[in-house]
C-alpha cells in the first residue's frame, strides 16, 4: 500500500537526499514519516540504504533481517542481511546466511555464490 501525504513527500525527500549522498539529511527526513508508517517495506528499504551509507552495520542488519523475515522471497533482503552481518558480526556468519539461501533461490545460486566471494574480499565497501 503506497504511503499517503505528507508521508510520501517525506519519503521522496529522503530518497532524494540519499541519491545526493546526504544520508544524515535523508535520515532526518525519514524521521518525519508517521511512526505508524515507518515499518512500511519501502521505508525500511530506504532506511537500509541510509544505514549502509552511514556505516551503521548493526542497524542495517536488524532492518534487513526484518525485511527478509517479512518478504522471504526477495533476494535483495538476504544479500543486504549478509552484507550487514559481514560488517557487524563476522564473515563466517554472513557466509552461513548465504549458504542457507542458495537452496531457497536456486535460480540465483550463482549470484549468491559470487556475492559470498565478494564479501570474503577485504575490498568490500
Amino acid at each position: 500500500m503506497p504511503l499517503e501525504l505528507p508521508d510520501q513527500q517525506h519519503f521522496d525527500a529522503a530518497s532524494g537526499y540519499v541519491q545526493l549522498g546526504m544520508p544524515l539529511e535523508a535520515n532526518e527526513e525519514l524521521e518525519k514519516v508517521d511512526p505508524l508508517n515507518r515499518a512500511a517495506p519501502e521505508v525500511l528499504a530506504l532506511r537500509i540504504e541510509i544505514y549502509r551509507k552511514l556505516k551503521k552495520w548493526e542497524l542495517m542488519r536488524e532492518i534487513a533481517k526484518k525485511l527478509n523475515d517479512f518478504q522471504p522471497n526477495e533476494i535483495q533482503w538476504v544479500l543486504s542481511y549478509a552484507f550487514a552481518t559481514r560488517r557487524a558480526v563476522s564473515i563466517e556468519v554472513a557466509k552461513d546466511i548465504l549458504r542457507k539461501s542458495v537452496a531457497k533461490f536456486p535460480k540465483e545460486a550463482t549470484s549468491i555464490e559470487l556475492f559470498a566471494i565478494i564479501l570474503a574480499s577485504n575490498g568490500m565497501a
